[in-house]
């Protein structure tokens, strides 16, 4: 919600463009185009549409929903209706639109445009900063104008920050007067979450990085090799410490090849079943998120729990 804000109060432009089946928060602007059926998808272009009753219509006009992972409409899309934008908001990495690593000519390309038309361009890595010591602008080399963080930051307590340049964040600045967008509230700079917080970002360091990519890729090779075993249909997406699973034989690039059919979620639910029963706790869409204390022995253990219940899936075909 800030870094939208502050997108708004550098440009004085109204619009933002966001990605089709992102999750950014609870702000009306974010949630636009969260989860939208087959049936809202729209044959060409996606259509804005509210994930809340109760939207505003206005919102919705202020939203320009774009394709993940395509390059070429996405490009379009903007350029239409450049003048009017103050941001691109895009998660590298988006969960709820399949966990698929964006394409590195997909970010250079928003990147490129947002440049071209004067809009800022804002990464959301509340998520993906974990991916790397420099977080997933680090991997991708793609320096964006303003970058959202949170989780990670907070060593377990709840936080959220908006940073960037000292141009963009001068809308913040109180020194002149009132501020271009005031901020404050109840629990900024919490005292507990800052000192949680430190000592995360002091343990994170690039050794810890380098572990967690060795056992990401350890557990997704493990699962991938256990569907091709047990003749299911089905893959991992993710880098890093964060995996997704999808019961689906197709490429999952974005939010619609994401979606499972009927079939496919009925798959996921008995998944998700035996799984818990073999003591792995999942995400109910297939997530997972690894972290420093685990194992050899448990990642072991989740990849021998995850084969199990991809036996049962099977035997349930």
């Amino acid at each position: 919600m800030m870094a939208l804000k502050t997108a708004r109060a550098y440009t004085g432009r109204p619009k933002i463009a966001k990605c089709e089946g992102a999750y950014h928060g609870s702000y009306d602007y974010a949630e636009v185009s969260l989860d939208p059926t087959p049936e809202a998808w729209g044959r060409n272009a996606p259509v804005s549409v509210a994930y809340a009753k109760g939207t505003p219509d206005s919102v919705l006009a202020d939203v320009l929903t774009i394709p993940f992972n395509d390059a070429e409409a996405a490009v379009s899309l903007i350029r239409e209706h450049g003048g009017e934008f103050a941001c691109v908001l895009v998660d590298p990495m988006p969960n709820r639109a399949g966990l698929a690593p964006a394409d590195q000519t997909y970010l250079e390309a928003l990147r490129k445009m947002t440049r071209e038309v004067g809009a800022l361009l804002i990464f959301d890595e509340v998520i993906t900063f974990r991916l790397g010591y420099r977080g997933a602008q680090g991997l991708w080399n793609i320096e964006p104008d303003l970058t959202t963080l949170g989780k990670i930051i907070g060593g377990g307590f709840p936080v959220g920050a908006v940073c960037g340049d000292a141009e963009f964040m001068a809308v913040f600045d109180p020194r002149p007067g009132k501020p271009a967008l005031p901020h404050g509230g109840t629990f900024s700079a919490n005292p507990v979450t800052m000192r949680a917080g430190i000592a995360a970002m002091e343990l994170l360091d690039e050794a810890a990085f380098a572990r967690l990519d060795a056992i990401g890729e350890a557990v997704r090779s493990g699962i991938d090799a256990a569907f091709r075993r047990h003749h299911v249909p089905g893959r991992t997406v993710g880098l890093g410490s964060l995996l997704k699973i999808h019961f689906a034989d197709r490429p999952v690039r974005d939010y619609r090849s994401a979606y499972p059919t009927e079939d496919e979620a009925k798959r996921q639910a008995v998944f998700n079943r035996a799984l818990l029963n073999r003591g792995v706790l999942a995400a109910g869409n297939g997530l997972m998120a690894l972290s420093t204390p685990m194992t050899d022995a448990d990642i072991h253990a989740i990849i021998d729990a995850v084969s199990g219940a991809i036996s049962e899936v099977s035997a349930s075909l």
